[in-house]
C-alpha cells in the first residue's frame, strides 16, 4: 500500500485548484473549446430555421417565410442577415443587406460565418437557405478587444496567484510543527526518557520527541502529517480498551491511561508500551488534538512473563510432588496384596491423625475376621492359592461393607473392620453376610470358611485398643466353637476363656 506523504497530498490538493480554475475559465467561455461550441450551437439553429422555411415554402406563404426570418435576426444578436437563393442563384427573399453581407462567402461550403442549407421539398431541392453570422466571439475578446488566449493567460495567472496562496498559507500552518510547538516545549519533550506524541484532532503527528524516535527506529520527517495509527501498533488483549487510546481522548475528551499497546517491526523485535493519552481542549473545551505518553515496558513484561512461567513450574511441581506423597501415602497405608488398609493406618484412623479419621466420640462397631484352617490351604495347595485365598476374602468383605467404613489387614489371614456410626446389631448383620460371600465363593479349586468377632466401642472399652481386643476375644470364641460363624463380645466370653 503506497503511504500518502504531505507532499502528495499537496500535490493533489495543487491538481484540484488548477483543474477548478480551468472550469471557470471554460464557464466564462475563455478556453478553446468555446469556438466549436459556438459553431455546432450555430449549425444546429440554423438547420431548425432551414426546416421551418421549408415548411413555409411548401405552403406558399411569403409573409410566413420574411417573419421567420425577421423574428431570428431579432432574437439571435449573433446573426446578421438571411436569405433564400434559388437553383438559379437569384435571390428570392432576404432580410436587409444580406446581398452585400453574403459576398466573400465560400461558393461550395459553410464556414462559422456563412451557413447555407438546401430546401428540399418533395424529395426535390427548389432553392437554398442562406444565413450570415457574426465572427466568433472567441477570435476577439467582446469587451478588451484582444485575442482570447491572452485574455485566458491573464485569467490563470490572476486566479491561480491568490488561489495558491491561500491554498500554500492554510497547508503550512498544518504541516509546519514549529507553528503548533515552541521550540522551548520540544526541547522539554526530547529529555523526557518516555516516547511523545503531539496529534492534531484529525489523529495526524505534529512532533515526536527524540525518545520515541530512538524506539521506534525512525526520523521525526517521516512521522509527521501521518495517522498515529497507521504506524503499526497492536492492542494487547485481555484489556478494557476497545481502541487506541489517543482516539478514544479524541472522542470524548477524556484522559486516557494504562492501555497496553505491541508494536512490530520487521528490524527490531516486538515491543511493548503502556500509553496514556490526554486531550489537548482549547478555552471553550473544544478537542484541538492530544499528547500521547508512550512508557516501554518491554523488558518489565518479559521479566513478568519469565516470573508467570516460573510459577506455572513451580505450581507443576507442586502437583507431582503433592502426588507422589500421595502415591507415597498410599504405598504406606495400603496392603500391597489386598489393597486394603495396613495395620499402621488403622491404628491412625483410631487415633484420629490422618484426615478423614474417626471423629472423637463416634459410636462405631468392629469386626475382626479370620480364614479357618488357612495353613491347611497353603500346605495343601501352595501358598499361591493361599494368596489368592485372601485377595478373595478382602474382596468380598469389601463388597459387603459401605464406602466410608475402614477395612484393614492385620497380617497374614487376619481382617479388622470398624464401622463408623453402626451400632453392634447391624455389624453382626454385616459380618454374617461377609461369612456368607466367602463360604459361597471357591478359589483356585479352594472352598474355605471364615470365622468372625464383632463388639461395639459401647461396651465398656475404655480405647481403641481394648476395643480391637475384644473383638479379637470373640473371634478366637468362634474358632473355640466350631468355626465358620459369627460370635459378639460378652462378659461372658470373657469368663469362659478365663
Amino acid at each position: 500500500m503506497m503511504r500518502i506523504t504531505p507532499a502528495i497530498r499537496l500535490s493533489i490538493g495543487l491538481i484540484i485548484l488548477v483543474i477548478s480554475i480551468l472550469l471557470l475559465a471554460q464557464a466564462l467561455g475563455l478556453t478553446s473549446g468555446t469556438e466549436k461550441q459556438q459553431y455546432e450551437t450555430r449549425k444546429a439553429f440554423a438547420e431548425t430555421l432551414a426546416v421551418q422555411i421549408s415548411i413555409a415554402i411548401s405552403r406558399g406563404d411569403d409573409s410566413l417565410l420574411r417573419d421567420i426570418m425577421n423574428a431570428a435576426i431579432e432574437r439571435n444578436s449573433d446573426i446578421q442577415s438571411a436569405g433564400i437563393r434559388t437553383n438559379d442563384n437569384e435571390i428570392l427573399i432576404q432580410t436587409n443587406q444580406h446581398s452585400e453581407l453574403w459576398q466573400g462567402a465560400d461558393p461550395v461550403k459553410s464556414t462559422p460565418t456563412h451557413m447555407r442549407f438546401p430546401l428540399i421539398i418533395s424529395n426535390i431541392k427548389r432553392a437554398s437557405f442562406e444565413i450570415r453570422f457574426k465572427a466568433l466571439s472567441s477570435e476577439h475578446h467582446p469587451l478588451l478587444g484582444i485575442p482570447t488566449f491572452i485574455v485566458l493567460i491573464i485569467f490563470v495567472s490572476i486566479s491561480g496567484f491568490f488561489g495558491f496562496w491561500l491554498y500554500i498559507r492554510r497547508v503550512l500552518k498544518h504541516l509546519d510543527p514549529s507553528a503548533v510547538v515552541p521550540a522551548r516545549v520540544r526541547n522539554a519533550l526530547n529529555i523526557l526518557a518516555e516516547g511523545v506524541l503531539i496529534l492534531d484532532k484529525r489523529e495526524q503527528i505534529v512532533l515526536a520527541n527524540s525518545g520515541l524516535l530512538e524506539k521506534l527506529n525512525r526520523e521525526e520527517k517521516q512521522l509527521v502529517g501521518k495517522k498515529a495509527s497507521s504506524l503499526g501498533w497492536h492492542l494487547i488483549e485481555h484489556q478494557d480498551a476497545q481502541e487506541f487510546p489517543w482516539l478514544t481522548a479524541l472522542k470524548t475528551n477524556t484522559k486516557q491511561v494504562n492501555v497496553r499497546l505491541s508494536l512490530s517491526r520487521p528490524e527490531q523485535n516486538t515491543k511493548i508500551f503502556r500509553v496514556n493519552a490526554v486531550p489537548i481542549l482549547d478555552a471553550k473545551g473544544s478537542s484541538q488534538g492530544t499528547i500521547v505518553v508512550f512508557d516501554d515496558i518491554t523488558e518489565l513484561e518479559e521479566k513478568t512473563a519469565l516470573l508467570e512461567d516460573m510459577i506455572k513450574e513451580l505450581a507443576k511441581s507442586r502437583i507431582a510432588i503433592e502426588t507422589k506423597n500421595k502415591e507415597l501415602t498410599f504405598l504406606a497405608t495400603r496392603d500391597p496384596m489386598t489393597n486394603c488398609f495396613n495395620r499402621r493406618a488403622l491404628y491412625e484412623y483410631l487415633e484420629g491423625d490422618v484426615t478423614g479419621s474417626l471423629k472423637p466420640d463416634t459410636e462405631y462397631a468392629c469386626i475382626m475376621a479370620d480364614i479357618d484352617h488357612f495353613k491347611r490351604v497353603n500346605d495343601t495347595y501352595g501358598h499361591g492359592v493361599g494368596d489368592d485365598v485372601i485377595k478373595m476374602m478382602a474382596a468380598s468383605i469389601k463388597e459387603v461393607v459401605r464406602e466410608n467404613d475402614m477395612v484393614a489387614r492385620m497380617g497374614g489371614e487376619e481382617f479388622c473392620i470398624i464401622l463408623p456410626s453402626t451400632s453392634l446389631e447391624v455389624a453382626h448383620t454385616i459380618a454374617e453376610r461377609c461369612r456368607e460371600k466367602i463360604w459361597s465363593k471357591i478359589t483356585g479349586g479352594v472352598k474355605v470358611t471364615a470365622s468372625f468377632g464383632v463388639t461395639s466401642s459401647t461396651l465398656g472399652a475404655k480405647n481403641y485398643d481394648q476395643v480391637i481386643h475384644q473383638a479379637d476375644e470373640a473371634l478366637y470364641s468362634s474358632k473355640e466353637n466350631g468355626r465358620n460363624k459369627v460370635t459378639q463380645w460378652s462378659m461372658e466370653i470373657v469368663s469362659k476363656g478365663g
